[in-house]
């Protein structure tokens, strides 16, 4: 299966995008943003996917170990348009944040740029620095210092949701890597418990939250769209209503084409098709580990890992929210929600799976950070 999970990951991601053009196509006639285009959201999303697709190539054909090397000067360069989206007729403001750059007919969101690059740049430190990781300087003290500056800049643009994914993925990528656990246990605890304290002291995320906890009581207020999910998922049974048939995108679902889009495939194609969507993502999750394990190198390993559990991370986070599991936030599903930034950095990252695999030599890697050394000897 290791020789094959380069197909297996390229059937996942054309399955997802395929269903996200064609649902797309379903929402875009009632959205209140398509000027009147009944493709308005389609013809947007090919061009992100265009783009991906040529970035996803180049990215498959040029070797991993460029990209992590390079990988700080491009965290700096998102870092720096991260800040550029508060300045005066470059930066967009959508509900309240500024999180956008506007590109010609196109806006840019930094912040996919800046995760992707926090993971290379993590893998690359990480990889370099074996010897010396279970000490507190490389192994804890650096990653931290740069997991801190990102996590920084998204609390200036109010975004919570991917301050929890970094958190998640840097505590994944360095317990692999052999930090001291000692260091690292208590990352999530502290890092998830001080985003809540952080959201109870910005009002609309506490009102959100308290939406979560009682979801029908403000089904009318900050739950109506969560309570509107629930109801689409409810109406499309096992088999759904039909494509194109849904109710919920005719102006009752805010963001049915972007962070809602799931309980429209619920709702049209039924309980079918969105375990399908869960079972897509599981396939994408084992193909990425499985390329992830067989890296020819530590930072290979770390790279996969890291691209692999950052897109699936969300894909997660997306579902809980819309299903009620988590409060309500504002992330999209990973290449089926509208927004040609996160397309296309997603797709750059399955080019650099793609190269890790084509380097490969398909032997088990033996983890010394999971095992003993004298354990590890004997194997």
């Amino acid at each position: 299966m290791a020789r094959n999970s380069a197909y297996f990951l390229i059937f996942a991601v054309l399955g997802l995008v395929s269903l996200g053009l064609v649902m797309l196509t379903s929402v875009s006639a009632y959205a209140p943003a398509n000027n009147g285009d009944a493709a308005f959201f389609l013809k947007r999303q090919s061009v992100g996917l265009v783009l991906g697709v040529a970035v996803c190539v180049v990215l498959s054909r040029w070797d991993y170990r460029h990209w992590t090397r390079y990988s700080w000067y491009i965290l700096g360069a998102a870092g720096v348009l991260m800040l550029a989206c508060f300045m005066p007729g470059l930066g967009v403001k959508v509900k309240g944040a500024y999180r956008w750059i506007h590109l010609g007919p196109m806006n840019f969101q930094p912040v996919e740029m800046l995760k992707l690059s926090l993971v290379a740049s993590l893998a690359w430190w990480l990889g370099t620095h074996q010897k010396t990781v279970a000490g507190f300087r490389d192994g804890f003290g650096i990653p931290m210092s740069l997991l801190a500056g990102c996590i920084a800049l998204c609390l200036v643009q109010r975004d919570l949701g991917t301050s929890a994914i970094l958190v998640l993925l840097a505590f994944i990528m360095m317990f692999v890597a052999g930090t001291r656990w000692q260091f690292i246990m208590p990352l999530p605890v502290l890092g998830l418990a001080g985003i809540i304290l952080l959201a109870l002291t910005m009002p609309e995320r506490r009102t959100r939250l308290l939406a979560f906890l009682d979801p029908e009581g403000h089904k009318a207020d900050a739950g109506y769209q969560v309570w509107q999910a629930l109801i689409a998922f409810g109406s499309g049974g096992l088999s759904g209503r039909g494509l194109g048939e849904g109710v919920q995108k005719m102006f009752y679902l805010p963001e049915a084409h972007n962070d809602f889009i799931f309980p429209i495939i619920g709702e049209e194609l039924g309980l079918i098709f969105t375990l399908g969507v869960v079972l897509l993502f599981l396939f994408f999750a084992l193909s990425g580990g499985m390329i992830a394990c067989h890296a020819p190198d530590t930072t290979g390993l770390l790279l996969g890992l890291g691209i692999t559990c950052a897109i699936c991370l969300q894909a997660a986070l997306n579902i809980a929210v819309v299903t009620a599991m988590v409060p309500a936030k504002g992330i999209g599903l990973p290449f089926i929600s509208y927004g040609g930034s996160n397309l296309l950095l997603c797709l750059a990252g399955v080019g650099i799976l793609l190269n890790i695999h084509s380097q490969s030599a398909f032997k088990p890697r033996r983890l010394r950070s999971f095992m003993p050394a004298a354990q590890s000897a004997r194997m």
